[in-house]
């Protein structure tokens, strides 16, 4: 699939948006849908080659019911499930110090499944052909963005060939390293756990089971996350300092390190597919907007991938930014020239207000769970297994923890509830 559209620099854009991965794709298709004139701005042309037929890609997402709905909302639910993906009913948690283990079920409370895990480029591709129809959109590759001027009324950038053009809301979507956050000049508070992650799919000799098992060891977690019949994609956290080590291995060696790591749970490893490595930072910007700007996904907040709610994150927080925009603009009818202005910091405020604390708050659960599972103490070894085994039994609790993971904490944005929900 290619975009050809070639944008418009001389007009006011309503939103410009930076990044055109998951997310800023997510928020650029939400805005345009709800009647403004975006352009989505991409460094260079991505790669959207994926098919069914293809290997397996190594990086994937293990999507909720709130990003499901999201996707739903905007159309493009219908091309992503067409592909393959794998609708995993249950978790499976456990350490290898003890024979404590927790089990979370989709049937115990009610639900068809606890989420669905599927490849980031089978993402992207149904993102990127729902936006090749979109006619609010434009999109504009290879312009590198070199300084950017927030006005009292509008966001100007300026790009490396010397052009400039000017937009009433730029949002910067471009990733942990965002360079429009840093030409904005709000600063991040980082935190390195010193592990990293190794990902990629692999062939098993048993199935999945449509089950996400997790293991917990001295080195660090290690998960199979179901891909379906024999196919699952692994986590593999490590030292950082292994992370080399660990994508250097050969194919034999790769394997067996995997059957170790996991305890031989699904059997010897038949194949591996490309395998990929990452630091884990926890990364947080100290503001999310700023008159006429605002950062969704990675470009605000990462965290520790182990329960995969890093895009489910930055998808909330494209919802909730769509949503808050566009309840301004209609606010925006009035004639009071203040109100008019839907892209002032006191609309975008309602957004940060929103998304910040729950991210932050997630950031440090996830942390919390870290600090639990870390095998470094042997009393707080003992009262872990006693904690994971209590839990389990108390089916309440566990159930609404299960509940909150898959449908979401505290208040939603309306696209990411269901419609068959009041």
């Amino acid at each position: 699939m290619e975009i050809d559209k070639e944008a418009d620099k001389e007009k006011t854009w309503d939103i410009v948006v930076v990044g055109g991965g998951m997310v800023g794709a997510t928020t650029a298709l939400g805005l345009a849908q709800q009647g403004f004139e975006v352009l989505l701005l991409e460094k260079k042309r991505l790669d959207l080659s994926w098919s069914n037929s293809g290997d397996y890609r190594p990086r994937v997402s293990a999507l909720t019911r709130a990003s499901e709905n999201i996707f739903k909302s905007l159309g493009v639910w219908q091309t992503i499930e067409q592909n393959r993906h794998c609708a995993f009913t249950d978790m499976h948690v456990w350490e290898d110090v003890s024979n404590a283990e927790i089990h979370f079920s989709a049937k115990e409370i009610g639900e068809e499944n606890l989420g669905f895990v599927i490849e980031n480029d089978s993402i992207l591709n149904a993102l990127w052909q729902k936006i090749e129809t979109e006619s609010n959109i434009e999109v504009l590759f290879g312009q590198q963005v070199e300084a950017i001027n927030l006005t009292a009324e509008t966001a100007e950038l300026s790009f490396k060939d010397g052009k400039e053009i000017q937009t009433k809301l730029l949002i910067g979507a471009d990733g942990a390293f965002s360079k429009i956050r840093q030409l904005v000049g709000i600063n991040q508070i980082t935190h390195s756990y010193n592990q990293c992650a190794i990902v990629g799919c692999v062939e098993t000799e048993k199935s999945s089971e449509n089950t996400c098992w997790q293991r917990y060891r001295q080195e660090g977690p290690f998960a199979f996350l179901a891909m379906g019949n024999n196919v699952s994609s692994i986590a593999w956290y490590l030292p950082q300092d292994k992370m080399e080590w660990a994508l250097s291995l050969s194919e034999q060696d790769y394997k067996s390190q995997i059957e170790q790591a996991s305890g031989l749970k699904l059997g010897k490893v038949t194949k591996v597919y490309e395998r990929a490595g990452f630091p884990l930072v926890r990364r947080h910007a100290e503001h999310y907007v700023q008159p006429h700007f605002a950062l969704v996904g990675d470009a605000a907040h990462t965290i520790h991938p182990q329960a995969g709610q890093g895009v489910n994150l930055g998808l909330l927080d494209a919802a909730a930014l769509i949503e808050v925009v566009s309840n301004a603009k209609t606010e925006s009818n009035s004639t009071d020239k203040y109100t008019k202005d839907w892209s002032r910091k006191s609309v975008l405020r309602r957004y940060e207000r929103w998304r910040k604390g729950d991210n932050a708050l997630m950031q440090r659960s996830m942390e919390g769970f870290d600090w639990l599972f870390k095998q470094d103490n042997e009393l707080k070894n003992q009262l872990r297994t006693n904690f994971v085994s209590f839990a389990n039994k108390l089916k309440p609790v566990k159930n609404w923890l299960t509940e909150q993971a898959l449908n979401g904490r505290g208040k939603l944005p309306k696209l990411a509830i269901s419609r068959r929900n009041p």
